[in-house]
């Protein structure tokens, strides 16, 4: 049997990504446990690429895996690429083929796939049968002079494996559900569940945080740990992330909705991603929400982790993504949304950044995102956008009579902002209530038919911002565009 971890062992835990696509929500989570709890024990957080599917791994998914658990904040003490410890795994390999603990299996794929469907047809538990557990040595040379290419297997144990978890609890396995795992291809590449459990051993891991699609593999972890007497982690397995029917997150159902970089690309701070990240199963009590990162590292407890799952709520994301927007100041918010006016070619850097911190200002708490800021300032920049239908009904007017009431009121309106001898926000505001008043006309008609024929829309910022922004010339020239659209 193996040995077990000492209680005063020094906490190490480790994220094994592969890097096969971009980081998944729920990889960000599995990340973020490890490395509260390390941070929580001051012990070690290490990084391990699993990279041993050769024909889906790519460099590409590496440096995206890498670069969004940068912008998390979320940092690593050591980093592994499993490709490179190739030599590592061979000599284990060959403990385990001397020892009697593994064996070559000859079976052609077309052979396994009959297994398959016998087992399938009798309801057996296993889908190999063990043929090649035995092998003559005639037979042996009989697969090799055909050219057949084996893989290895691990032999089973037919006794029950105990696995103790420290979020679901204790169980014991049945012999009879599991099968001998393919421990190395038959290109000679091994496989997750054999460099895993080496690797956590020779790296030293005293706890393994996962998903519970982990779950099938942790005895046949067990077992390989076993049979080569390697020192075993302690486990802990997380809940899946749901949707908001009940369905696990997926790349294959949700696609980039999952990916955490699409969220980096959209706008949402870091902060407020990890906040939400880290509430996905964990809770420190019912009525905390939002906690700083050390507040994180300090209060992270394995027993406050869920058995059950846990559903992304996107709004729940874009509450806290536009709390966390509402404490930067105006100039760390242009400097976030610069990027997104320049994507849209809205602006370049001859720009007046004075002006641009005045948009930001006047939009206020509105952003939910970073992204948010070019529908609803796009106007300052351009006046080619459409106006919209149903403000346009209900504040211009659908009939002739109604619309000749809003020409007057704009071209009045426009010959006030013309004549204003100081264009600041107070005498703007003056000279407009003055003539609402003074002509028995509704502050809000007067104020909605402007607003639509400066931004197109009846929504947005202090009119009065958008007027004194937009300067006096391009609000009389809009104005006059209006004018002739009624």
């Amino acid at each position: 049997m193996s040995k077990t971890l000492s209680p005063n062992d020094q906490v190490r835990v480790r994220m094994a990504p592969s890097p096969t696509g971009y980081l998944h929500i729920g990889g960000a989570r599995t990340a973020l446990f490890n490395w509260l709890f390390a941070k929580h024990h001051n012990g070690n957080f290490i990084l391990r690429i699993d990279d041993t599917d050769t024909a889906r791994s790519t460099d590409e998914s590496m440096h995206e895996i890498y670069d969004a658990l940068q912008w998390l904040g979320i940092s690593w003490d050591e980093q592994y690429v499993q490709s490179e410890r190739r030599n590592i795994y061979d000599n284990y390999v060959v403990q385990l083929l001397e020892s009697g603990n593994a064996y070559h299996c000859y079976c052609t794929p077309e052979e396994l796939e009959e297994i398959r469907a016998q087992a399938r047809a009798n309801k057996q538990p296993r889908s190999y049968d063990r043929r090649c557990r035995n092998l003559t040595p005639e037979a042996v040379d009989r697969f090799v002079a055909e050219g057949r290419k084996p893989t290895v297997r691990i032999k089973m144990p037919d006794t029950p494996i105990h696995v103790n978890d420290l979020i679901l609890g204790s169980r014991n396995i049945d012999p009879a559900t599991l099968e001998d795992e393919v421990i190395v291809r038959s290109n000679g590449m091994p496989n997750y569940n054999l460099t895993s459990i080496i690797d956590d051993a020779e790296m030293q891991i005293t706890h393994i945080i996962r998903g519970t699609e982990h779950l099938n593999n942790t005895p046949k972890q067990i077992a390989i740990a076993n049979a080569l007497d390697l020192k075993l982690p302690q486990f802990a397995h997380i809940p899946l992330v749901l949707d908001d029917t009940g369905r696990k997150l997926s790349k294959r159902h949700h696609g980039d909705l999952v990916a955490v970089n699409r969220y980096r690309e959209q706008g949402y701070l870091p902060e407020a991603m990890l906040n939400f990240v880290a509430r996905l199963g964990w809770s420190y009590d019912d009525k905390q929400e939002i906690f700083s990162v050390d507040e994180l590292i300090e209060k992270f407890d394995l027993a406050r982790v869920g058995k059950s799952g846990s559903v992304f709520d996107i709004k729940k994301l874009e509450w806290l993504n536009s709390h966390y927007i509402n404490q930067l100041d105006v100039s760390a918010r242009t400097d976030a949304v610069i990027p997104f006016w320049k994507q849209e070619g809205l602006v370049d850097s001859t720009t007046n950044r004075d002006w641009l911190e005045n948009i930001v200002e006047a939009v206020g708490e509105r952003l939910t995102t970073f992204q948010d800021i070019v529908p609803q300032t796009r106007y300052f920049f351009t006046d080619d956008f459409e106006y919209e239908s149903k403000a346009v009904k209900k504040w211009w007017g659908g009939s002739d009579e109604k619309k000749q009431k809003t020409r007057e009121i704009l071209t009045n309106l426009g010959q006030i902002l013309e004549k204003i001898p100081t264009f600041d926000v107070e005498t703007i505001e003056s000279a407009i209530w003055k003539y609402t008043d003074e002509n028995d006309i509704k502050r809000v008609a007067a104020m909605q038919a402007l607003r639509i024929a400066l931004t197109g829309t009846s929504f947005g910022p202090s009119l009065f911002d958008i007027v004194l922004l937009l300067g006096k010339d391009e609000v009389f020239k809009r104005i006059q565009k209006a004018i002739v659209c009624l």
